[in-house]
């Protein structure tokens, strides 16, 4: 799932106001922040096979530090740790706030379940590992993605209003990049498997990707309160 998740980042923002959207991209996409960069360490592992699924080209084999259910348990407890009582993190919230924060970190294996084969380990790699399978739906997924997200923009924008004088920034700029979002997705998913593009570069890629997104979610969730 790649939207979806940002979909949670919406939808926990519109019940809890003094969550940061862009910390909230950041959490709902936090273990695969760290899949991608343990695998450019290989610490886990993942190959490129061309249709692996319907929707993707990806054998996530080997990643039970950061998939699997237990650790997914871990990494939200460290976070709720870390805005519940470090003073860095907390800045004026609250219990709720980091709540909502760990609920974003757990939101991503639970999406995962409904989409994924079953390749997600509940304790570690020799456990039994679980999935729905939807991606071997291609307009299932799509269909799936698309609605989740735009249900969630839709909780965020009805939750949130322009900042006082913030002009087309507070208006429609944010409608824009969800749109935007929403289009970069269905391209990806269409776009044809390239046999020259290693594991490396789609971890790069990727990490570039999450940091654009949530940088953008941090300034323009600024222009709306």
């Amino acid at each position: 799932m790649f939207i979806g998740h940002y979909a949670a980042g919406f939808a926990l923002k519109s019940v809890e106001k003094k969550a940061s959207l862009g910390m909230l991209f950041i959490a709902v996409q936090f273990v695969d922040i760290l899949f991608f960069s343990f695998a450019l360490l290989g610490i886990e592992k993942y190959r490129l096979i061309e249709n692996f699924t319907a929707i993707n080209h990806m054998d996530l084999y080997f990643y039970p530090y950061t998939h699997g259910l237990v650790s997914s348990f871990l990494w939200a407890g460290l976070i709720y740790g870390l805005w519940r009582y470090v003073p860095f993190f907390k800045k004026g919230g609250n219990g709720r706030l980091a709540l909502v924060m760990a609920i974003g970190i757990l939101s991503h294996w639970f999406l995962d379940f409904i989409v994924h084969i079953p390749d997600l380990p509940l304790i570690g790699d020799d456990s039994p590992k679980v999935g729905l399978g939807l991606w071997n739906s291609f307009m299932g997924t799509l269909v799936v993605e698309i609605a989740l997200f735009a249900g969630a923009v839709l909780l965020y924008l009805r939750a949130t209003k322009p900042a006082d004088n913030s002009g087309f920034k507070g208006r429609y700029a944010m409608i824009i990049f969800a749109a935007f979002m929403g289009a970069f997705y269905i391209m990806s998913v269409n776009m044809p498997f390239d046999p020259a593009v290693t594991v490396t570069v789609t971890s790069i890629t990727g990490l570039v990707l999450y940091g654009i997104f949530a940088a953008l979610a941090f300034w323009l969730d600024r222009y709306r309160r």
